[in-house]
């Protein structure tokens, strides 16, 4: 990121964009692949928007994912000394690792992300889903976010790691601290101090639950991580705190806003709908077509290790550029009527979980969990509708989701 002295800076962290991007993201998709914009009115950014380009710089090895002390750049310069503790937790977090220590990394928790582990689990998340909706009662009227999409991820990432969900709630506001952190292209103070304070007590919850796991090992995902070695390696103790927080945080943030936003999109397009609930063998088309209408983790950004020509531009080296998922999920050049809901779309190539060696290690527990929460919420309550005034979305841009979803079941 650098100051802005270049022309022609785009406007789309704006509350009306925050509240629907989309329009923009079309202009700006008919301008050209790559724009400067705005944040906050003090800097700027190289941003792509096509999905090709997004594809292709989520691959290429001259930028870098370390990011995590860029996080804390934007804030007053006096004031980023405090948040040193924030960005060296961030930075033992696997998505802001490059290779080797990401290849080591990655490999070694592959083990706990194998398409059978998470197959697996298929009863478990069917039993929680279950039980979570059994006292909801058609007719009623219901907060959506708050009484299921916003706990059920938790509550099964919880089961996985093998901690009480007397947790869940904690759980649940430590992650928003860190997403209203992460989310926010021009963060405060505020927002650095309470991310750091939900990491640091994070950190020291783990630190208790990994030693006494070490004495009384089970068949949760602790265990397993304490258990897994390749080749010699194995998790240092540090990376093995960081890597439960960012699975809890990763686990809850971005499933939360796929029940979410993919339940308000269906309830926008009833037709849809009830084409889902007469077919349900389409809920895996459906949740991909939703994962990329209204997509959880809306860009990412990398660092360049050196200087580049992107899309005709010259960018420095150390300079960030985001790459706009969200906005590449709506390209006119890749999704035939992209701006279209189609539940059935075919060879749908989203970026909802990026591209490349950062392709989202939790993209199948993911997967795995909306569909059975949307599957059960579409074919237990046919007349769902939405109520109430119209749902405002939350102040993250990096993370799309809705404050609350007010229905009637």
């Amino acid at each position: 990121m650098a100051k802005v002295t270049a022309p022609n800076r785009e406007i789309l962290f704006s509350d009306e964009n925050l509240q629907d991007p989309y329009p923009t993201y079309a202009r700006l998709h008919a301008k050209g692949p790559l724009h400067f914009l705005d944040v906050g009115g003090k800097w700027a950014v190289w941003s792509i928007f096509s999905h090709a380009e997004c594809s292709s710089i989520a691959k290429d090895p001259r930028l870098s994912a370390k990011r995590a002390q860029q996080q804390i750049l934007l804030l007053p310069v006096d004031r980023q000394a405090e948040f040193s503790e924030l960005a060296r937790m961030l930075g033992l977090w696997l998505i802001f690792m490059d290779p080797p220590e990401h290849t080591r990394l990655r490999k070694l928790l592959n083990k706990g992300f194998s398409p059978a582990a998470i197959e697996g689990l298929r009863p478990q998340v069917e039993d929680i889903v279950n039980r979570m909706l059994e006292p909801l009662k058609p007719g009623s009227e219901v907060e959506l976010m708050r009484e299921f999409a916003n706990p059920m991820p938790v509550r099964i990432i919880l089961e996985m790691l093998g901690i009480p969900q007397d947790m869940n709630h904690t759980f649940v506001e430590w992650s928003r601290a860190i997403a209203l952190f992460r989310g926010s292209p021009d963060r405060t103070v505020d927002q650095a101090r309470a991310a750091q304070d939900a990491l640091i007590q994070l950190t020291d919850y783990f630190r208790k639950t990994v030693a006494e796991r070490r004495r009384n090992k089970g068949n949760d995902l602790i265990s397993l991580l304490i258990d897994i070695e390749e080749d010699g390696e194995a998790l240092t103790e540090e990376e093995l705190y960081a890597q439960c927080i960012a699975l809890l945080f990763a686990g809850h943030e971005t499933t939360r806003n796929l029940i979410g936003n993919g339940m308000y999109t269906l309830l926008q397009h009833p037709e849809e709908t009830a084409e889902l609930q007469e077919n349900p063998g389409m809920i895996r088309s459906a949740v991909e077509e939703l994962l990329r209408y209204e997509s959880p983790v809306q860009f990412t950004a990398r660092v360049l290790k050196e200087e580049i020509e992107i899309c005709g531009q010259r960018i420095p080296k150390r300079w960030s550029i985001l790459c706009m998922l969200g906005a590449a999920n709506r390209d006119p050049k890749q999704f035939k009527e992209p701006n279209q809901l189609n539940l059935k779309r075919l060879n749908n190539q989203h970026l909802a979980f990026s591209a490349g060696p950062h392709f989202c290690i939790g993209s199948q527990l993911a997967r795995l969990e909306g569909q059975i929460a949307i599957q059960n919420l579409v074919q237990r309550f046919p007349k769902m509708k939405l109520t109430g005034p119209r749902p405002e979305w939350a102040p993250t841009f990096g993370f799309r989701g809705l404050k609350s979803l007010s229905v009637i079941l």
